[in-house]
């Protein structure tokens, strides 16, 4: 079990970054120019393959960071985001970022991710390097708040960390990418399509967000992914 208390000091002190780094390297970790710009280019590739067509519609983004998504999805021509995140520093950072953007169809909620219900169901759920940060009770709480999201044709887009080929767990590790201490929990493939298909959802398509032999494939434990899940 990671300490989720610190975890979530990990993410607020991340704000604390900008200007040292770009506005994109804040939440995605990835602080090198060159390896930032390829990441960005290849994940937004894949995400939109998997999202689709998302003119006019509804979208939560949810572990939304600075809001580095939900700026992309509103230029692509999302109605309305909302993007909620439980570090008020990094959501304040996406609130200031909106403004200074002249974005109005963004809106950030300060909420823990498992404890967000909202008002209203949504047309696309996100859900973006959140699960390696939540513990196994935390996640129950997110999968049985979920639904009342969801509409009977909503789409869930997962991007996460995911163990390969076993769960990995890191508590508290000192990080010489990040100069400082780290703890994530990755779960696998498995454990991922078992937790939502428990909500009756069902993965249509799934892939490693970078091929093997990538340079972004940092570590032999886990693999970056992505998942589509649907009603089945």
């Amino acid at each position: 079990m990671i300490d989720a208390d610190k975890v979530k000091k990990f993410w607020e002190d991340r704000a604390e970054k900008l200007g040292a780094v770009a506005f994109e390297s804040i939440v995605n970790l990835e602080e090198d120019p060159d390896a930032l710009a390829e990441k960005i280019r290849v994940e937004t590739e894949n995400v939109f393959s998997y999202l689709g067509d998302i003119s006019g519609k509804s979208i939560v983004d949810l572990g939304a960071g600075v809001g580095q998504w939900s700026f992309r999805f509103h230029d692509r021509g999302a109605a309305h985001v909302t993007a909620v995140e439980y570090a008020a520093s990094l959501a304040e950072l996406g609130s200031r970022e909106a403004e200074k953007r002249g974005v109005d169809t963004i809106k950030f909620v300060v909420s823990p991710a498992e404890k967000f219900t909202g008002e209203r169901t949504y047309d696309f759920i996100y859900i973006s390097g959140l699960f390696v940060y939540l513990n196994d009770d935390q996640v129950e709480e997110l999968m049985s708040n979920l639904p009342g999201l969801l509409h009977d044709t909503s789409v869930v887009i997962l991007r996460d960390g995911t163990g390969v080929p076993a769960r990995h767990e890191i508590n508290q590790k000192m990080s010489d990418h990040l100069g400082t201490e780290y703890s994530a929990v990755y779960r696998t493939k498995e454990e991922y399509l078992d937790l939502f298909s428990g909500i009756g959802l069902k993965c249509l398509r799934d892939q490693n967000m970078f091929p093997e032999g990538h340079p972004l494939n940092k570590y032999p434990e886990t693999r970056l992914r992505l998942y589509r899940f649907e009603h089945g």
